[in-house]
């Protein structure tokens, strides 16, 4: 397969909420990893259990082939003529290791990987090392993200107001296109919770994307969490011109999460089925389920 090594600094993931001495340590943990000339970083503020985004552009293979990202991992589908309105996924929540501390995110998404452009509409759960540090807030959560805006995290789920999240259980994720710029996102927690919004917002619609996500902690790229093998599947589908398809049947990109000489998360070959993987963190080659 042709490989290219190209930076994705689309949808980078850390708590707002993480300074002073919290941010020096994740900062050293991660070894200097990325480099500020490599993202432009939102510099505002964001109140407490929001997270930063960092976002830059660069020309991306599609179409088939594999790529090396600075912080994503899985596949990406950028079908001709674009009109992608609906995404889904279910994946199973991972453990989040201490050692080394870190953050991940796991989830599916519309936009944001080919060059230029600067839309995404995605939704999944996050997963952090460090959990005996409150000002880190849940270390285990479902959330939805419109960029630029910083991310939103669940609330008000049927079945569980607080839409607890826990390594094991299976989320289906949702994103589909109602009319216009409407778009309804759903989430559900087999057997404990469901969630369902409409939120409008211009979507570019160029492609889809199934993702086992590393941070950007401000301006420093960190390792990702220990998060072990992430399993995506078996529902990641995508419509675009009106017809639902598997991941395969879309030619997909397959992403390793590469900022160096090795990988720090490696996706398998997809299933037989055409929609599962499985995404192994520090691990250079991944089974297929």
């Amino acid at each position: 397969m042709h490989r290219r090594t190209v930076p994705i600094m689309r949808c980078t993931l850390i708590r707002a909420a993480v300074l002073g001495a919290s941010l020096t340590a994740l900062t050293f943990a991660a070894g200097g990893v990325g480099s500020a000339a490599q993202a432009h970083t939102r510099a505002s503020a964001a109140p407490t259990g929001l997270l930063v985004r960092a976002n830059s552009h660069a020309a991306l293979p599609r179409h088939g082939g594999t790529v090396d990202s600075l912080n994503w991992s899985g596949y990406a589908v950028t079908p001709s003529g674009g009109d992608v309105t609906a995404v889904s996924s279910t994946l199973v929540v991972p453990t989040a290791g201490l050692i080394p501390p870190g953050f991940a995110a796991t989830w599916a998404g519309i936009g944001g990987y080919t060059s230029g452009d600067s839309t995404l509409i995605q939704a999944g759960v996050g997963e952090q090392s460090l959990p005996t540090l409150p000002i880190l807030g849940d270390q285990y959560y479902a959330w939805y993200e419109l960029l630029p805006n910083t991310e939103t995290q669940l609330t008000g789920c049927t079945g569980d107001a607080n839409c607890t999240v826990t390594p094991g259980e299976s989320i289906s994720v949702t994103i589909s296109l109602v009319s216009g710029t409407t778009w309804n996102i759903a989430m559900t927690d087999a057997g404990h919770w469901s969630w369902s919004q409409h939120v409008t917002y211009t979507s570019s619609k160029a492609s889809a994307e199934w993702i086992l996500e590393a941070p950007t902690v401000l301006v420093a790229q960190t390792v990702i969490a220990p998060v072990g093998t992430v399993a995506f599947g078996p529902t990641s589908t995508y419509t675009a011109g009106g017809l639902t398809q598997t991941i395969a049947q879309g030619n997909p990109t397959q992403i390793d999460l590469s900022p160096g000489v090795i990988n720090e998360a490696t996706p398998s070959a997809l299933a037989s089925n055409g929609q599962s993987f499985d995404d192994c963190a520090y691990a250079q080659t991944c089974a297929t389920p």
